[in-house]
Formats: structure tokens, C-alpha cells, sequence
């Protein structure tokens, strides 16, 4: 029986001078791609790095050189490691200690960042550096590599289970203060990515948009299933996310026919398009035809996908109306579970005012609901509880409670009704605000410390922190320190300072009182 799909270098080199990475000034044929990545795989092996072992990979560039390093580390059989190149040095190299890596594969762009790394790990770690395009420019092992921090087998129990299968690790905010990891199998790849391969039918023609960083979860199918179908994949710089504009340009020079992204993302492109009552011509913007309507996106995308929060049914309806020929899709899933539930957008039924269902189970998904109360007994038919998913591409095959509240309708359909405990989303990203909390609370001046979300009206969701001091801070010192040791989505907009924070009767932290309060 064959065993699950894995990227190897012979099949990406089988399809020869078919286009694999393209970018605004580049492209890279399979056929180069395969070159690349074995040369990466090449250099890892020169470093002592063996199949099985955990290689950390960090691009602040986002060039060729991420998925040509993503190829190279996943063709030779090592486990994947991606660090967020704008989190603090502190933080990832905690990541990359706790989880034993042997090695850090990055651009040329990332080296300072990686001295960064190193210090926080005594003598840091065998680098494999690629320049722009993914050519590997240097490999050698610094003095100290590989002892204590790569011992073969380090990482925790959390992600020792399927160890044989495992393809990456992924991390999210951790609840304890520590970044939480996620093992990502071959077995769950293989079946999200021949399950998004067969929904939208990607195809060799296909152009993906490379939207997503690499510790996202949706990122895995800009890569994977790309690879997977023969596609395109369309590369953006970070730079070309910092702005509905940019965006918005990018878009227009890449032609892409596949975008997969958060609805905020989704949101801020539709918002630079030239609206139909602005007095646009059709076909005013680039790369629209003339027979495209006022403010449409670039005709050649053909799908949307979009997951990691709930799209406002006003602005997914505004997003539509510039999509005319796209289907839209809505997945859902943590990253504990990756996509379990799938719902096709009905285009006729965008209103701006009715909610979107989160949809179905997906093929290889079983989606129970729980009751939240002492017994958590399985609901049948209609109703509302914990949603459990059990499956390949979920942590050990679950079942896995996800802490989310989901209501299944008389039809069969799901949707989303919040979170059970804390955790929220910021642009896409999980927060656990007791993470930001603790973070918060080891500075010397804080006494007490509380974290919140809120909603703006402009950012979506936003956090807010609030302090009581035994020493003299103020919101930008706090801010600035929060800088020095959290990811940038996890920083609040505002920190507010107050006498005491309130308190319940039984002691706890007040927090519905601090949304009064904010």
C-alpha cells in the first residue's frame, strides 16, 4: 500500500521547464526548482543534518529563497521549522531550542536576525544561506553547532507522536506564555492538499498567489498543493502586503488565477480598488479587461479561499462584486486541525447582511459537536455545542476539541458561534491573550497585568492591555518591551494604566469589567 504524499526532488524535476516560482523580475522552472533544492538538501547533509531532524527556516526577504529552502528541507526528509522573521531573535530562538533544531536555513537578508538566534543559543546553529532566488551562497556549521540545542529527538512530547510521518512544526500562542507547537504529518498533507486540489480542480495553469508566512497554516497549501498540482506559484515580497495598494499592484502583476488568504487581507484589497460610483472606466485598473466592470480585480482569478476569521457578510458581499468570475470558498479549521469544514460561497444568496455558514465536514474530516456541560455528550442532529474533529490531519488523528462553539442547522450546515475560552483572532493570526499577559507582566514596573479584545471598526479585531504599576512606565515603554519579545500581532494597540485591575468576588481578574472600562 503506498504511504501518503511527499514532496520529492525527481517528481519536481519530471516536470521540467514548466514555471514553479514567478515573481515581479524572476522565474524558476521545476526543473530548477529540484537543482535548488537539492543543493539545499546537499548543504544541510554537510552540516551533520540528518533525515528525521528539525531545521529551523527564516526569510525576511520572502523571495524565491523561502519555498527553494521549504523544497529542500522537505525533499530531504527533515522536519520543517518555520520562524516569523518580524518576532523578536528571543523568541524564536526559544522556538527553535525547545524544539531541538539542528540547523537554520535563511536568506541572506535574515542574517542579522539569525545572530540574533544564535545568541539566545549559546553558539547558534549550522546555517544554509541562499541568496534571493534560492541559490545556496554558504553552508557551513558554526563553532558549537548541533550540541545540546540539536540533540537528535529533542522538541517535547507534544510533537514526538507520529515522529516518522512528521513533515513540520508549526506554533501558535501558547496559553502557558510559551509559543505552542503543532505537528504538521505527511498523512495530513497529503489529504488537505488532494482534497484542495480536487475542490477548485488546480491545474499546471493554475498561478497561486503566495499571500501567507510560512507559520501559517494556509501558506501550506500556497506550497504544497501548488507543487503538488504542477502549478505556478506567484511570489510576493512582505513589502507588497503592507498596503490595500500594494496589494492591490502586486495582484495586478502577477496575474494570479488562485488567492488563499484571512478576509482582513481580502478586505484591504477590495478597499484600494476603484469603486464602480467612483467614475472608474472599465478596465481602468491594471490588468482588467475592457469588459470588466468598474473596480474588478485582475480577470484571471478564477477562485478565492479564504479561513482564519469571519468575513463580515458586507464586505464579503463588496469583495464578490469585484470577483464577478471567481468562486469564493470558506474553510475553517484551526491549526491543530487544519481545514475541516469547507462551504462553496452561494453568490446569489450575498445580501451584506446574512451570516456565511463555515459549511460541511471535508472528505477525510469526522465534525462532531460536544454539549458543554459535565457530561460533553455528543449532539445529534441539530444544535449547538464544541465542535470535535477527529482525522489525518489532525494532531495524533484527534479527537481534537477545538474550544470553538459551532451550531449545526436543520440542514447540516455549521457555523461559527465564537470561542468557548479566550483565544481570538488578530488579522488572521491566534492570540492568546494570557501569552501577551504574561509577557506583559515580566516587566519590572507591572504589578498586575490584563489583556482584552476589542473591536475597530478600521483593524478588525485589536488587543488592548491594562496594567497596575510598582514603577514608572508608560504605554510606549511597555509597548517597546512587549516589541522585544512578541510577534507584532500579538502587541496591543493601547496600554491603559489603572490603580488596580477589578477583580471578581472570588478574586479573578474582572474582564467584563474592563470592557466597560477600555
Amino acid at each position: 500500500m503506498a504511504g501518503p504524499y511527499r514532496l520529492r526532488v525527481e517528481d519536481l524535476a519530471a516536470r521540467g521547464d514548466a514555471v514553479a516560482l514567478a515573481s515581479r523580475g524572476a522565474a524558476v522552472t521545476y526543473a530548477e526548482l529540484a537543482a535548488r533544492a537539492a543543493a539545499v538538501g546537499a548543504a544541510l547533509a554537510g552540516a551533520g543534518v540528518r533525515p528525521g531532524d528539525r531545521v529551523a527556516l527564516l526569510s525576511s526577504g520572502r523571495a524565491h529563497d523561502e519555498p527553494v529552502a521549504l523544497a529542500g528541507v522537505l525533499t530531504a526528509g527533515v522536519v520543517a521549522v518555520p520562524l516569523d522573521a518580524t518576532a523578536p531573535p528571543a523568541r524564536l530562538g526559544r522556538i527553535a531550542r525547545a524544539r531541538g533544531c539542528r540547523a537554520i536555513v535563511l536568506d541572506a537578508a535574515a542574517a542579522a536576525l539569525a545572530d540574533g538566534i544564535g545568541a539566545e543559543l549559546d553558539g547558534g546553529l549550522a546555517r544554509v544561506e541562499l541568496d534571493a532566488e534560492g541559490r545556496v551562497l554558504r553552508g557551513a556549521a558554526p563553532a558549537g553547532a548541533g550540541g545540546e540545542v540539536g540533540a537528535a529527538g529533542a522538541g517535547g512530547e507534544a510533537c514526538e507522536a507520529g515522529a516518522q510521518d512528521l513533515a513540520c512544526i508549526l506554533h501558535t500562542s501558547g496559553s502557558t506564555g510559551e509559543p505552542k507547537p503543532v505537528p504538521i504529518t505527511w498523512a495530513g498533507l497529503d489529504a488537505f492538499t488532494a482534497f484542495c486540489i480536487d475542490l477548485i480542480g488546480l491545474a499546471p495553469a493554475d498561478r497561486v498567489l503566495r499571500v501567507a508566512e510560512l507559520v501559517f497554516d494556509l501558506a501550506w497549501f500556497d506550497h504544497l498543493a501548488t507543487f503538488r498540482a504542477g502549478a505556478t506559484l506567484a511570489t510576493m515580497a512582505r513589502r507588497d502586503l503592507a498596503s490595500g495598494r500594494a496589494l492591490r499592484d502586486a495582484v495586478s502583476a502577477l496575474a494570479p488565477t488562485v488567492i488563499y488568504g484571512v478576509p482582513s487581507m481580502f478586505m484591504k484589497l477590495a478597499a484600494a480598488l476603484p469603486g464602480a460610483d467612483a467614475g472608474a472606466p472599465a478596465g481602468a485598473l491594471p490588468g482588467a479587461d475592457a469588459g470588466a466592470p468598474a473596480g474588478a480585480l485582475s480577470p484571471t482569478v478564477r477562485a478565492i479561499l479564504f479561513a482564519g476569521e469571519v468575513f463580515p457578510p458586507r464586505e464579503l458581499a463588496a469583495l464578490a462584486a469585484r470577483v464577478p468570475g471567481a468562486a469564493l470558498y470558506n474553510l475553517y479549521g484551526p491549526t491543530e486541525t487544519n481545514v475541516c469544514t469547507f462551504h462553496r460561497v452561494d453568490r446569489s444568496a450575498l445580501d451584506g447582511v446574512s451570516e456565511l455558514p463555515i459549511g460541511v465536514a471535508c472528505p477525510y474530516a469526522a465534525c462532531a459537536l460536544l454539549a458543554e456541560d459535565e457530561d460533553g455528550r455528543v449532539i445529534e442532529g441539530p444544535g449547538t455545542g464544541e465542535l470535535m474533529v477527529s482525522g489525518p490531519t489532525t494532531i495524533d488523528g484527534g479527537p481534537y476539541r477545538t474550544r470553538d462553539r459551532v451550531e449545526r442547522r436543520a440542514d447540516g450546515l455549521f457555523y461559527f458561534r465564537g470561542r468557548i475560552d479566550r483565544m481570538v483572532k488578530v488579522r488572521g493570526y491566534r492570540v492568546e491573550p494570557g501569552e501577551v499577559e504574561a509577557a506583559l507582566a515580566s516587566h519590572p514596573a507591572v504589578r498586575q497585568a490584563a489583556v482584552i479584545a476589542v473591536e475597530d471598526a478600521r483593524l478588525g479585531k485589536t488587543l488592548r492591555g491594562f496594567v497596575a504599576l510598582a514603577g514608572d512606565a508608560d504605554d510606549r515603554a511597555l509597548r517597546m518591551y512587549l516589541a522585544e519579545r512578541l510577534p507584532p500581532c500579538m502587541i496591543p494597540e493601547k496600554i491603559v494604566t489603572m490603580d488596580e485591575l477589578p477583580r471578581t468576588p472570588t478574586g479573578k481578574i474582572d474582564y467584563r469589567e474592563l470592557r466597560r472600562a477600555r
